[in-house]
This record gives structure tokens, sequence and C-alpha cells, in this order.
């Protein structure tokens, strides 16, 4: 996934930090899904890519697992709790804050299959956009 975005940003005209930023967004968050939002490695997560003249948008959707007791775990009490919770011993709660810090717009919110869809987009300037 990683070659893959990369190629995709860096075809788009992403400069190559933006490039490597975006790389690092999308690894995390797909990381994250698998880990804790699937059954297991082998169910894997979904991705919905959607390009336009000024952006790139990735949608990142699990599935769900199954020790997770509660229909809906992702409220906006619970995203609180984990990014206070983040610091650097701690390994929860890094992927929202790294999502947050490098995506243009970032967005966790439940999905029908009982699991967590992330949105993350990043906005693309061309040189003539750039306003002095």
């Amino acid at each position: 996934i990683r070659a893959f975005i990369g190629n995709l940003a860096q075809n788009l005209g992403f400069s190559r930090k933006r490039v490597a930023d975006i790389q690092l967004v999308i690894d995390e968050i797909c990381s994250n899904a698998i880990h804790h939002g699937s059954v297991d490695a082998t169910v894997g997560v979904k991705l919905r890519i959607r390009i336009d003249t000024h952006s790139l948008e990735v949608l990142v959707r699990d599935t769900g697992a199954p020790h997770t007791t509660e229909k809906s775990w992702l409220t906006h009490e619970r995203l609180s709790e984990i990014e206070e919770r983040r610091s650097p011993s701690s390994e929860s709660g890094h992927v929202i804050f790294i999502a947050k810090s490098l995506a243009d717009t970032h967005e966790m919110q439940p999905n029908s299959a009982g699991g967590t869809d992330v949105r993350v987009v990043f906005g693309l300037l061309k040189p003539n956009d750039l306003k002095f």
C-alpha cells in the first residue's frame, strides 16, 4: 500500500516531502485498522481512493474486531481519551495524532460493517495556486 500510494501521490504532483507524509499517514492508518479493527490480518481492510484536480482522498475501512463489545466504540469521548493518553512511552493514539498533523482533513466514524472508516484528504497546490 505504501509503494502504491507513494507512486500515486508522486504522479499527481505532490512534493517529495508531501509524498512521504502521505505514505506515513496511510501506512499507519492501514496498520492500525488491520491490528485493531479486523478479526485478523487475513481479513485486511478496504481502501477507497478519490482524486480530483485539487486533492487526494483516501478512505480506509475495517470490519471491526470480534473482541469489541460495544456496537460503536468510536465516540467523541473515546477519541479524546485516546488523544490524552498519547505519549512517547505509550502506543495509543499516535495514528490519530499523525493523521491530524499531516493530513489536510481527517475524519473517523463507525461504519455499517461494525468497524471504523478513517478518511484523510491531502490538498494539492499547483504553483499557480500560490499567492504572495
